[in-house]
This record gives C-alpha cells, sequence and structure tokens, in this order.
C-alpha cells in the first residue's frame, strides 16, 4: 500500500468514528421510543457510509454485515419490521458489532468474530422470522466465517435467466482525490456478471496524471440475473462521486466495440473475493434499491455533490506543536511586559500602547488555539450506553442511562483519557449501587433503575457527575472491610464522608467474591489516579437508600490557564482564578482559634476554615506579615482562607508538567515560568486542603 492510499484509508477510520458515534446515537433514541422516521434515516445513513467507504479498500467482512444491517433497517423504514425494544436491542449489538469489525479492519485482523455470526444469526431472523426453521444459526456462522465469498444462493425451482445490461459510468473530476479505485470497482462488479469493460476518454501519462481531473469514464456490460435495482445499490457506494446510466437489454442497443488501451490491464486485474452484499441477492432485504426509487429518501438527499469544504482535518501533533508555539509567545509577552514595568517612566507611551495591543491579540491567539484543541465529550459519552446494555444483561438489571452536557467542549488530551474512569465509575454504581428490580420494587422504587451521566462548564473546569438512584454506600460494610484490610483502626473515628472516600483505595472492594464484573479490588483507585494525572480530582457524596453522585473536576485545557500571583515569603504561586472568590486583609474581619489550635475565619455571618501556605508547604525564608487572606474554593469543602503574604496581581500561565520534568509534588498540579524569569508553582487547592489535614493531624498526634 503507497503512502496515499495510507491516507485515504486513515481518513475513512476517522469518518467510521464520526459515523459509528451517530449511529449508535440514533440506535439509542430509538430504543428510548422517542426516535421517529428520520432517526431512522439518520441511522441508515451511517451505516450505509460506512459500507460505502469500506467497499474502496475491499472489507468484505464489514461490507456483508452492514449490508445485512441495512437490509433490517430498510425493512423497519417500510413498516415492515416494527421497532420493538428486543428488535431495537439487535440494531444496538449490530452498531457493537461494526465498530468491533472496523477495529478489525483497521489492524488487519481476519479472524473470525463468533459476535458477529452471532448478531448475523438475529440479523437473519429479523429480515426473514422462517428462516430460524429452516436454516439453523450454525448454518449461517459456518457461511459467514468462509474465508471466500459465499456463492449466490438461487432456488433450483426457480432459476432466474441471464440479460445484458449496460452501465455508463461517468465519474467526477474528483473521483481518484475521493479514495476511489477504479480497479477495485470494477474486480467487485465482476461477481454481479461484469464480462466487459470499455474505457471512454483520455487516460493521462503517468508523469501528467492529477487526481483532480478524471479524464475518463467506463461502459461497463454485464450478464447478469440481478434487476436494476439491486444494480444501483452495488453503484451507490460512489454516489458522491459518480453519475451512472443502467439500460437493461429491453432498451438498450449495442454500442460499437472500441477497447481503448486499458482495458486490456482491467481485464488481466486478478478479481479479489466478491463483496457477499452482490453475491446473494435477497429482494426483500434490499435497502438501497427502496433508496433508490424514493426520492426524499436520505439516499436521494445524499446524492448532492459536495461543495467547498467546510472543514480541515489536522494531525494533533500540528496542534501540539502550535500550543506549544502560542505558550512560548505568551512567555516571551510576559517577559516583555515586566522589562517594560521595571523602566518605568521612560518607556516611549507608544511602545507601551503596543505591547499592550500584542497581548490582547497573544491572548486572542491562545483562546483560538484552544478551541481548535476542544472537543465536545459526547464522544466518550456515545459509548456508555453500550457499557450500559452489557453490564445490564450480565447483571439481570434494568437500567436506563441519561445523558447531558454532551456538547460540553474539553480539551482533547482529556477526552483520550476519559474513557477508561467513566467506564469504572459505571461499572461501580450498575454493580454496587444499583438494585435488582425486585428489591428495587420492595423499597418503593421503580424497577428500573436511572444512571445520569452530566457534564457542565463550571469557571476554568469541566465538571462531570455519575449518580445512580441506587442503595448508596453501605458504610458499615466499608468501614468493616476497610479495618480487616488494615486501611484503618478500629478506634478511629471517621465521619460519613471519610467513610465514603475509602473505597477510592487501591485494592478495596465490598464485593464477597470475585465475578467477571468486579470484585478484585482494582477500579476506584484507578479512577482517582488518572484523573490525578490529568490534573483534576474526583470525589462522591452518598445518601443512604438513595443513591451515590460521583464528581469529577478537571481542567478546560492542560496549557493555559488564568491565574493569581501571590507571594509567599521568598516564593511565588499562582492560584488558578477559577478557584479564587475573593481578596480580604484580616485587619477588616475576626479569626478565632480552636481548641484544636486550628483557626477559622468570620466572614459576613459565616465560619471558614484558615489554611497556612507557608505552614502547609514549609516555605523557608523571611516571613512578612500574613496580613492578607484569598478565599478559595475548594469544590467539595466549600470556601476556605488562604493565608499569603503579598498579592501581585493577575496574569495569563503556561502550565508545565512536574511529573514530566521532575517528580510529583503535593499540593501543587504543575508549574509555570513568570516574566522575569522565576518558577511558580501552580497550587492545586483540593490537594494542598488535603496536604495541611494530614500535617495538622500528624502535629496534633504529636502534642498528643
Amino acid at each position: 500500500m503507497d503512502d496515499d492510499d495510507e491516507d485515504f484509508e486513515a481518513l475513512f477510520f476517522t469518518e467510521c468514528e464520526e459515523l459509528l458515534s451517530d449511529l449508535q446515537e440514533h440506535l439509542d433514541v430509538l430504543y428510548s421510543g422517542n426516535g421517529d422516521q428520520e432517526t431512522l434515516n439518520a441511522a441508515f445513513r451511517a451505516v450505509h457510509s460506512v459500507k460505502g467507504g469500506a467497499a474502496a479498500f475491499g472489507f468484505d467482512d464489514l461490507i456483508s454485515f452492514a449490508h445485512k444491517f441495512e437490509s433490517v433497517m430498510d425493512l423497519a423504514r417500510s413498516d415492515e419490521l416494527e421497532l420493538t425494544p428486543d428488535v431495537c436491542q439487535v440494531l444496538l449489538r449490530s452498531g457493537d458489532v461494526m465498530e468491533s469489525l472496523i477495529e478489525k479492519a483497521r489492524e488487519r485482523d481476519t479472524s473470525p468474530s463468533e459476535t458477529m455470526n452471532k448478531v448475523l444469526a438475529e440479523l437473519a431472523v429479523l429480515a426473514d422470522p422462517n428462516a430460524a426453521d429452516e436454516s439453523p444459526a450454525e448454518e449461517v456462522v459456518e457461511e459467514v466465517s468462509a474465508t471466500e465469498a459465499p456463492e449466490p444462493e438461487v432456488e433450483e425451482d426457480d432459476v432466474p435467466a441471464l440479460r445484458s445490461v449496460e452501465v455508463h459510468f461517468q465519474p467526477d473530476a474528483g473521483f481518484f482525490r475521493s479514495g476511489h479505485d477504479a480497479l477495485k470497482l470494477i474486480s467487485s462488479a465482476k461477481a454481479m456478471g461484469l464480462c466487459k469493460t470499455v474505457v471512454e476518454g483520455e487516460i493521462q501519462p503517468l508523469p501528467d496524471f492529477n487526481l483532480d481531473d478524471c479524464t475518463v469514464s467506463w461502459r461497463l456490460h454485464f450478464e447478469t440475473e440481478l434487476d436494476n435495482a439491486k444494480i444501483e445499490s452495488f453503484f451507490l457506494a460512489y454516489e458522491a462521486a459518480a453519475t451512472w446510466d443502467i439500460l437493461s437489454s429491453d432498451d438498450a442497443e449495442e454500442e460499437p466495440v472500441e477497447v481503448a488501451a486499458a482495458p486490456a490491464v482491467v481485464e488481466e486485474k486478478p478479481a479479489p473475493a466478491a463483496p457477499p452484499e452482490v453475491a446473494k441477492p435477497d429482494a426483500k432485504a434490499e435497502a438501497p434499491a427502496k433508496s433508490a426509487s424514493k426520492p426524499s429518501e436520505p439516499a436521494a438527499a445524499s446524492s448532492k455533490k459536495p461543495g467547498i469544504s467546510k472543514s480541515l482535518r489536522v494531525e494533533l501533533a500540528r496542534v501540539d506543536r502550535l500550543v506549544n508555539l502560542v505558550g512560548e509567545i505568551v512567555i516571551t509577552q510576559a517577559a516583555l511586559a515586566q522589562k517594560l514595568s521595571e523602566a518605568g517612566p521612560s518607556v516611549d507611551l507608544e511602545v507601551e500602547h503596543s505591547v499592550e495591543a500584542m497581548s490582547r491579540q497573544t491572548r486572542d491567539l491562545q483562546e483560538s488555539v484552544m478551541a481548535i484543541r476542544a472537543q465536545p465529550v459526547k464522544s466518550v459519552f456515545s459509548r456508555m450506553p453500550r457499557v450500559v446494555r452489557d453490564l445490564a444483561d450480565k447483571l439481570g438489571k434494568d437500567v436506563r442511562l441519561e445523558l447531558s452536557g454532551e456538547q460540553t467542549e474539553v480539551d482533547t488530551t482529556v477526552i483520550e483519557e476519559l474513557a477508561e474512569p467513566l467506564t469504572h465509575m459505571l461499572r461501580n454504581s450498575m454493580d454496587h449501587g444499583l438494585e435488582g428490580p425486585e428489591e428495587r420494587i420492595e423499597a418503593g422504587k421503580s424497577g428500573t433503575g436511572i444512571i445520569k451521566l452530566a457534564a457542565e462548564h463550571r469557571g476554568e473546569r469541566v465538571i462531570i457527575t455519575i449518580s445512580d438512584d441506587g442503595r448508596g454506600i453501605n458504610r458499615e460494610v466499608v468501614l468493616r472491610k476497610a479495618i480487616e484490610k488494615g486501611l484503618v483502626a478500629e478506634d478511629d473515628n471517621l465521619t460519613p464522608d471519610e467513610i465514603d472516600q475509602l473505597i477510592f483505595h487501591a485494592g478495596f472492594s465490598t464485593a464477597e467474591s470475585v465475578s467477571s464484573v468486579s470484585g478484585r479490588g482494582v477500579g476506584m483507585d484507578v479512577v482517582k489516579r488518572k484523573i490525578q494525572e490529568l490534573g483534576g480530582r474526583c470525589w462522591l457524596k452518598s445518601e443512604p437508600g438513595l443513591g451515590c453522585k460521583f464528581t469529577i473536576a478537571l481542567p478546560l485545557t492542560l496549557a493555559v490557564l488564568e491565574g493569581m500571583t501571590i507571594a509567599v515569603g521568598d516564593e511565588r504561586y499562582i492560584l488558578p482564578l477559577s478557584n479564587v472568590v475573593e481578596a480580604l486583609r484580616l485587619d477588616s474581619v475576626e479569626l478565632h482559634e480552636m481548641p484544636d489550635s486550628s483557626k477559622v475565619l468570620t466572614r459576613r455571618g459565616e465560619y471558614l476554615p484558615v489554611l497556612s501556605i507557608r505552614h502547609a508547604l514549609k516555605v523557608t525564608g523571611d516571613p512578612l506579615k500574613e496580613d492578607l487572606a484569598i478565599i478559595v474554593d475548594t469544590e467539595s469543602d466549600g470556601h476556605v482562607a488562604l493565608l499569603i503574604d503579598e498579592l501581585i496581581g493577575q496574569r495569563q500561565v503556561v502550565l508545565k508538567s512536574l511529573e514530566a520534568n521532575y517528580h510529583r509534588v503535593d499540593g501543587v498540579s504543575g508549574a509555570t515560568i513568570l516574566g522575569d524569569g522565576r518558577v511558580a508553582l501552580i497550587l492545586d487547592i483540593p490537594n494542598l486542603i488535603t496536604l495541611n489535614n494530614t500535617t495538622s493531624n500528624q502535629i496534633a498526634e504529636a502534642l498528643h
């Protein structure tokens, strides 16, 4: 395979990801009972588009399965098949199989798929309910798992006669640019009875060949038993890049036999195995044939010629380099602004205005680049219904997954890492949280459990929540297991929230036995570690008998953030601006010391815990008086007052990973370079609170 073929194939797989995401979304809507004819048409279009692209690369298993899949959906489109929940379940499983087949095609895996064979048998029964009695599922398995293309099946007492058909196939100018291969088209058409090919037009010499200028057309002569509708369905894969006319033996005139030099090359090309979609005609299940006869249907609608492209596919590595470059520009701009501020009144006014303008332009550039990397979480959320369906079947539970906020955008790097944590959390809710149907009814609940997966923007962070209406966390069981494993002592006086957080410990599980779903204690600790690696945090709230809610807070971007620069001793730190609520002078509020030597601050009738950054991070150097407090939002523990020495100001900073360049530092999420060249640590507020509480407990134990 040459480089151009690899590029076109990579584009095909990228488009498949988008099509499958749309397919799953439409099938979920149909399964919920809220779908309409257009939803079904959109799902059909997605399958048909995948099949058309697969035909260009000869992915026969994918072509065969997609053909059966769309045939069943076409029965539903013509009201010959009712979309009951059981039928929708088969369609959903078919979508999962298509995703698996695409991955196998990407990896060049030609091994047979038992799941595909099983679902093919289910599709065959939907297409023809009598098929289950006439041909057992084992025969279907044998048919589709063979490496050779299946022979055409015809009834012995009804053998159709061959007839002559001619197709005039006229490619558009960009036929080759679209990734279509004329040789594959012709070799695949041989399975339909293609016996002669006539090339019309001038074939360009290889040095002058232009992908954007197709100068030839073909006259394809068939001797076939297929009707025009079946032949039309074969060519629909090329509907966006070509036009064609079909003339049967009844109305075709004898054409002059002018064979250019190229057909000989075409005929000498060995024909690969024929795609099953054309090798086994089935008038009852031919979806594209119906599309061709209904101008209002999606197949006709999609025949519009594409206009100027409104999107551009760019490798992520190129975008990453652009992001890094913008980060360096931000640092350079900050350094220039720092130098000008140090120069004082001697700076020319025009120079100062130019630097301010450059600062605004740099910010706009940074926001634009970040917008390029931002992607909706829909690409991850769309995978979760399949997880819930599979687990519901295994656990014998009736569960409905409700999604919201799928269009919430987050950095693409974050999206790539979200699938694993969300899957673990869903499995936890399904296995441990939700009760079985009988138990739910006894508790006065609906027999169907509900899991809600939601995303939203909150400041400079993305908040993702997974909540269920199950039994909640059994704190007695969790505490007993924790004591057995030595995680806590029997005399430890833990709060309910502290008991709940124990499930995030590595190796912790409340399952009495190991199953295929859970029991090994691997899951929630993976979630916590993965989220922390992304610069976020997770926590949970549980109400016994009412359910449990997991919350994940993630940064919008891993590159640039708005921060507040503060001074503590000789050090400079950055507080994420999304956490900052307000700044106060201590002489304007009241401080109270608690019996455990901790302090609280009174602000407008509420008491806020006070944390000294100097003590928490053990900052050295000549101290200034801690006469300022920054009120910050910890997301899960409310507001906290941070004592600092000096408030320097707000600035945009470039986030650099400490773990990648040094090692993890508790209470710190990263580092940045200030305008004067100094390195400032970016504080992780929730982790800093935890670190301070641990230090305070250690001091209290030492005093006792």
